[in-house]
């Protein structure tokens, strides 16, 4: 109802922003048809939409906006008039337009692939088949692989080891209990937060859309080191910085990422730090701007300012040698040796989800990533090492031919591959990937991951973090997950510091044989048939969170209820 209010005017507004030159070229095109567009393919992006409509639709987006759009100050000036269009709060939709202005605008009129196969990027391979074109080299590409060679590892010390995995802690400077937990934005319990009645808990706020206090992620990592001295190594899986998008800066992310650094450092001074960057970390979020831009732009458009920061500051006890530095201020990855035989390798796979609008510019292996990560396998293979992977990004986001290659890789270095660690959904999870037998057309596992729990509540959930038990290969043996019942914690109030629980060796209690791909593989099976067993991990992935389930149930009902009448 909103879009089609006073249609003539917003045109009228809207055509004040663009040149009399311009408007000749639009050949019949509706400045507000365009926008609207573009905000759909937005939407279809997210939900992940390829029909043969939606193709199409992408496509004539594109074009126009290609033909439309020259500079990023026509969004940003117009930036009001657009968003009246929008169903989004206008400061959240006004502030979006502006910060991904630049961006959109250098991508549309630079992109090194055509408008179709951006669409095939952007939304799934088969909108080339909708389009009536053949699937090119940029839509599916393929990185060479050596050829196997024989694997002799060093000799561990035997000794097994502690790792602590932590992720998602979503730092909120800002936050402020008592203000408003539900509110018309994305993100909450600020003293901007205007909209319903709710206050938001001291130490956080699980009922809602909320990040995390500085208080309260103080607390939660002293309580780890207090409470896990033996711990031997730290991963720590991204995404400190908080949820709001539209309002973030440069300035606020960095402030963020080095209030964590402190914290970290304060706690674990002495500890092997293992950091690796989320998709809340840039400037816009989501948004990986390739090495190659940064460069072509005199890093106008770069994200200098952040792997510069990180490495040469608030990360730099930790990614500590010459080569280490050198990847991660190209890529934002890099690789370090923790024994004799065990070598950490840290990606940043926020290149490969499609909301990294950057993949329409060039999606063949940003930055080179995917073909160092090989060669850092094949050095490992070569020299007998095991390596562990940490990264922040489940495959199930990446597009279709990053996510190949990273499978094939996997697959073909499977032996030498420990464990994999991930962060972002917030969710205690399992990720087990498969490949296809070309001859029988049947899936079989190759590889699985672990996804951490978030310290931030968002949305829904209570605290969490994970301990693991590794031999001296570096392999998993046991793990057991840590929560603190947020609900509680906030009645008991702010003199008491909130008490955590545990969950031991999570190995015995879901039945397991062993850590191994198979094991994880026969429990995603047995957990389909096995109510207990379904409950037992669900319970876990929430953390036993009340507000989780009460959530989610009414969600449930609504759906049942829809399908009745």
């Amino acid at each position: 109802e909103k879009y089609y209010e006073n249609l003539d005017q917003l045109r009228h507004e809207l055509n004040q922003f663009i040149s009399a030159e311009h408007r000749q070229q639009l050949n019949g095109y509706d400045i507000l048809e365009v926008i609207k567009q573009l905000d759909d393919l937005r939407h279809d992006i997210d939900r992940s939409k390829h029909d043969n409509q939606t193709c199409h639709n992408c496509v004539s987006a594109l074009n126009a906006a290609k033909l439309i759009i020259k500079t990023p100050d026509l969004l940003k000036s117009a930036a009001k008039t657009i968003c009246k269009t929008s169903d989004e709060v206008d400061r959240v939709c006004v502030g979006t337009l502006n910060v991904m202005a630049d961006p959109i605008v250098y991508i549309l009129q630079n992109s090194k692939i055509t408008v179709p196969e951006m669409c095939a990027i952007l939304l799934k391979p088969d909108c080339m088949a909708h389009l009536g074109k053949a699937i090119t080299p940029q839509v599916n590409w393929v990185l060479d692989l050596p050829k196997h060679k024989p694997f002799n590892p060093v000799s561990g010390s035997g000794r097994q080891q502690k790792m602590l995995h932590l992720t998602d802690v979503h730092l909120d400077l800002y936050y402020t209990p008592g203000s408003n937990s539900m509110c018309d934005e994305p993100m909450c319990c600020r003293s901007t937060s205007y909209g319903h009645n709710h206050s938001a808990g001291y130490w956080s706020e699980p009922a809602k859309d909320c990040d995390t206090p500085l208080n309260f992620i103080g607390e939660s990592i002293k309580h780890m080191a207090e409470s896990h001295k033996d711990i031997d190594l730290v991963i720590w899986t991204g995404d400190n910085a908080p949820h709001d998008s539209w309002n973030s800066s440069q300035q606020e992310n960095l402030d963020h990422n080095k209030a964590m650094a402190d914290l970290v450092k304060k706690s674990f001074d002495n500890k092997n730090i293992f950091p690796c960057i989320g998709n809340h970390e840039p400037h816009p979020f989501n948004m990986y701007v390739p090495e190659e831009v940064s460069i072509k732009t005199d890093k106008y458009l770069s994200l200098s300012w952040l792997y510069d920061t990180l490495a040469d500051d608030y990360w730099s006890q930790w990614i500590n040698t010459p080569t280490a530095k050198k990847t991660f201020k190209k890529g934002g990855y890099y690789s370090k040796q923790v024994t004799d035989g065990l070598k950490i390798v840290v990606l940043n796979n926020n290149v490969c989800i499609s909301r990294n609008y950057w993949l329409a510019y060039d999606p063949v292996d940003p930055d080179g990533q995917l073909k160092w990560f090989i060669d850092e396998l094949d050095s490992a293979e070569t020299n007998g090492l095991y390596v562990m992977i940490i990264t922040h990004m489940p495959l199930m986001y990446c597009y279709m031919s990053w996510a190949n290659n990273y499978i094939r890789i996997t697959e073909r270095y499977d032996h030498i591959i420990v464990g994999t660690y991930l962060g972002h959904t917030h969710s205690d999870e399992i990720e087990v990937l498969y490949n296809k037998n070309t001859t029988t057309n049947e899936t079989y596992p190759i590889s699985h991951a672990y996804i951490g729990s978030s310290i931030a509540s968002f949305s829904y959930l209570n605290p969490g973090y994970k301990v693991f038990t590794l031999d001296s290969t570096g392999r998993p043996l046991d793990f057991d997950i840590y929560y603190t019942n947020m609900t509680a914690d906030n009645i008991a109030g702010k003199d008491v510091i909130p008490k955590w629980s545990s969950d031991k060796s999570l190995k015995s209690i879901y039945g397991l044989d062993s850590l191994s791909t198979d094991s994880w593989h026969k429990f995603l099976e047995n957990i389909q048939t096995d109510d207990q067993l379904l409950k037992l991990y669900m319970d876990h992935l929430h953390r036993y969170s009340y507000d989780y389930e009460k959530y989610y149930l009414r969600k449930v009902k609504s759906i049942i209820l829809f399908i009745i009448m």
